[in-house]
């Protein structure tokens, strides 16, 4: 992949070292005010479950590493998720929405202070 490439997939990264990757055909992403970004999917229902599972695994507040594509992380806090609803129109398909918040206050030495990180994926 060149510098200039973004690839298809969306990871997002909790601490710990536990990500999640999709494919950007099934999300959406919409920015809203005070930097709320609304990460919304449409998944077939064998992607549901572990969508809905992996975000359920979040506390509110909790940080959250979004990298669109290869594009680089963006520091975020979870906000919640959307029950999960059948689409009428298509047969096994589902949406769901979570909601994250941008971290604008990110202190770039933050990743100095830490030591016992232990290659949690946030430094």
């Amino acid at each position: 992949m060149s510098n200039s490439d973004i690839g298809n997939n969306v990871i997002f990264k909790k601490q710990l070292g536990l990500n999640y990757e999709i494919d950007q055909k099934y999300i959406g992403l919409k920015m809203k005010e005070n930097n709320v970004l609304s990460v919304n999917f449409r998944v077939p229902g064998d992607l549901k479950d572990e969508v809905e599972d992996y975000f359920k695994r979040f506390k509110l507040g909790e940080p959250i590493l979004v990298d669109i594509g290869g594009t680089g992380d963006i520091r975020c806090e979870f906000k919640g998720l959307s029950p999960v609803l059948k689409s009428k129109d298509a047969v096994d398909q589902y949406f769901l929405s979570a909601t994250l918040q941008e971290d604008k206050t990110y202190d770039s030495l933050e990743e100095e202070k830490c030591e016992t990180c232990s290659g949690c994926g946030f430094h």
